[in-house]
C-alpha cells in the first residue's frame, strides 16, 4: 500500500504506475465541511473539465491506473496535517450526517478516464476531439471509460491529543458510512493513526517502560489516545495503518505493532508504515536506510501482520524520481513475501471484424478473433445485440456468431456488443454497427468498393481516401503520408 499524493507527479505518472507493484493507494488529501461537501488537494478526486491536450496527472494518474488494472484499490485518504480541522464539523449530529452522505456519493461516483493515443476500438462514447480533416483525433485525450473509488481511509491525526468525544464522534461517521453502503458494496474502510496510539496511556510518563513504543525522556502527548476507537471499531474498518514513523531511529515498532494487534484483536487487520522520506527525530531529521525499511516489511510479514504502506509516491524531500520511488516501494513488497511480486492482470481488449454494411438477404458473420489479452490469458466471448430490427444470433459465446437477415424495406441499423472476459476481467465492450439496405437501395456496398488507385508513398491521403496495395482495399482513418497500408493502424481494410 502507498500513499499518492496530488502534487510531485510527473506528466506520466500512470505509465509508471503500470510498473508498481502496490495493490491500495491512498489518494493524498481530502476534506470535508460541515455540510458534507469533499475538497481535495489539487482537486485530485474532482472531474476534470475536459481538454483535449492537457489533463492533471493529479487525476489521470489514479483513473487511468484503476481502469488498466481494476483489482489495484483507490481509496482516499481524509485528513492528515492539511485538513485537520475538518474534524470538529463531526461533533455536530446534523453535519456528520450530510458528511457520511457526501462519502457514500463520492465512492459511487463514477469519475471519467481519458487517455491518449488510443486504438479507435478502444475509444468509449463520441469523439471528444476531431483532427483537422474531421476524422477523430486520436492523439488527443479521449474516453476509454469509467472508475469508481474504492474507499476512504481516515487519516485521523491531529496536533493535540485525541479525546474520547472526538473518538466517538469519527466512530459514528464510520458506522454510518457502512450502513450506508450496505454489506456487500464492496468498498473499503480504513483508520490510520499515530505510532503510540495504541500505547498504555501510562507510558506518557517517562519512569514507565512496558510495552512503551515511544521511550524518549520526553514522552509523546499521544500515548493510548485511539484505544477507545480501537476497540470500538474492530468490526467497523477493514484495516488499521499504523504511521510506524516520524518517531526517531529508538522506536519500537514491534511494541507499536502488538499494541494495535491487541486492540483490534486481530493482527491481520493491522498495517506497518515506512517512509521513503525524510522523518522527524529527537536529534533532528534523518532518513532511513533502504536496508532498515526492507528488514521492517520483511518482519511484519514473517509476524504475520498485514502488510506495508508507505509515505509516499508523488511527495519526496530526498531526490528520488518518480521511478526510483516506484522501484524502491517494488522492493519492500517483495521482501514481504521473498518471492518475484505478483504480476498485475490487466483487462483484456474486444476486437472484432464485421460487414460496416448489408444489402438485401443475407448470412452475417461478427468475428471476434482478434480480441487480446495483454498476458496471453485465454479469452471467452459474448456476443449481445443492443439494438435494431431483432435478429437470432447463432454461437453467441463463441468466438464467431452469425445471424440471418432476409432482405427489407427500408433500411436499418443493428448494434452489437462483444465483450470479452480473461477468466477474471471483462473487457470495455466494443460496439459495432452494421447498416442493412434494401436490395433495390441505390446504397453502395461498402464491402464491394469499385477498384482504388495504387497507394504511392509520396501522396498524401485523408480520411476517406481509398487505394489498393499488394491485392487489397484500403481506405485512409486520417491525414497520412508514407504509411504502407496493412502495416499500421492508419489504413482499413474494406476488400
Amino acid at each position: 500500500m502507498s500513499y499518492l499524493t496530488s502534487w510531485g507527479l510527473p506528466q506520466d505518472a500512470a505509465t509508471q504506475l503500470e510498473k508498481s507493484h502496490v495493490d491500495t493507494f491512498f489518494l493524498s488529501f481530502g476534506g470535508w465541511d460541515q455540510n458534507g461537501d469533499i475538497s481535495s488537494s489539487d482537486n485530485i478526486i474532482k472531474e476534470v473539465d475536459y481538454d483535449p491536450y492537457w489533463l492533471p496527472p493529479a487525476y489521470t494518474s489514479w483513473t487511468q491506473t484503476k481502469l488498466a488494472s481494476p483489482s489495484k484499490k483507490m481509496m482516499v485518504a481524509f485528513g492528515g496535517e492539511t485538513y485537520e480541522s475538518m474534524w470538529s464539523h463531526i461533533a455536530d449530529p446534523a453535519s456528520r450526517e450530510k458528511i457520511a452522505q457526501g462519502l457514500v456519493k463520492l465512492v459511487k461516483t463514477d469519475f471519467p478516464v481519458y487517455k491518449k493515443d488510443m486504438k479507435p476500438e478502444e475509444m468509449v462514447g463520441d469523439c471528444l476531439s476531431a483532427a483537422w480533416d474531421q476524422t477523430c483525433n486520436m492523439a488527443s485525450f479521449q474516453k476509454a471509460g469509467t472508475v469508481q473509488l474504492d474507499g476512504i481511509d481516515f487519516d485521523y491525526e491531529k496536533v493535540a491529543r485525541l479525546t474520547p468525544q472526538e473518538n466517538e464522534n469519527l466512530l459514528n461517521l464510520a458506522k454510518r458510512v457502512k450502513e450506508l453502503l450496505g454489506p456487500n458494496s464492496g468498498k473499503l474502510l480504513s483508520l490510520t493513526t499515530y505510532h503510540v496510539g495504541a500505547d498504555p496511556e501510562a507510558c506518557a510518563s517517562p519512569s514507565v517502560m512496558e510495552n512503551c513504543s515511544f521511550i524518549e525522556d520526553a514522552r509523546s502527548t499521544h500515548h493510548g489516545e485511539a484505544l477507545s476507537l480501537l476497540t470500538g471499531g474492530r468490526d467497523v474498518f477493514d484495516f488499521f495503518n499504523v504511521m510506524t514513523y516520524d518517531a526517531g531511529p529508538r522506536f519500537r515498532y514491534d511494541v507499536a505493532m502488538a499494541n494495535y494487534a491487541r486492540a483490534v484483536g486481530d493482527q491481520k487487520k493491522i498495517i506497518l508504515g515506512n517512509t521513503i522520506n525524510s522523518q522527524w527525530g529527537p536529534e533532528g531529521r534523518y532518513v532511513e536506510s533502504k536496508e532498515k525499511n526492507l528488514t521492517r516489511a520483511a518482519w511484519q510479514a514473517e509476524k504475520g501482520y498485514g502488510g506495508v504502506f508507505v509515505w509516499a509516491l508523488g511527495s519526496n524531500n530526498t531526490q528520488l524520481s518518480f521511478a526510483d520511488q516506484v522501484s524502491y516501494i517494488n522492493e519492500m513488497k517483495q521482501a514481504t513475501g521473498g518471492d518475484v511480486p505478483q504480476v498485475e492482470n490487466h483487462i483484456p481488449v474486444a476486437k472484432a471484424t464485421y460487414p460496416q454494411s448489408v444489402t438485401g438477404a443475407a448470412t452475417v458473420v461478427l468475428d471476434g478473433s482478434l480480441s487480446t489479452d495483454p498476458e496471453g490469458a485465454p479469452l471467452s466471448w459474448s456476443w449481445t445485440q443492443v439494438s435494431g430490427p431483432h435478429v437470432t444470433l447463432t454461437h453467441a459465446n463463441q468466438q464467431k456468431a452469425s445471424f440471418t437477415l432476409n432482405s427489407p424495406e427500408d433500411e436499418s441499423t443493428l448494434v452489437f456488443n462483444l465483450t470479452v472476459n480473461d477468466g477474471v476481467h471483462d473487457s470495455i465492450p466494443l460496439s459495432i454497427t452494421i447498416k442493412h439496405h434494401p436490395a433495390d437501395g441505390d446504397v453502395t456496398n461498402p464491402d464491394i468498393p469499385e477498384a482504388s488507385a495504387s497507394w504511392q508513398s509520396d501522396k498524401i491521403y485523408v480520411g476517406g481516401d481509398k487505394a489498393s496495395w499488394k491485392g487489397q482495399e484500403y481506405k485512409a482513418r486520417w491525414w497520412t503520408r508514407g504509411n504502407e497500408p496493412g502495416t499500421n493502424e492508419v489504413w482499413q481494410v474494406i476488400k
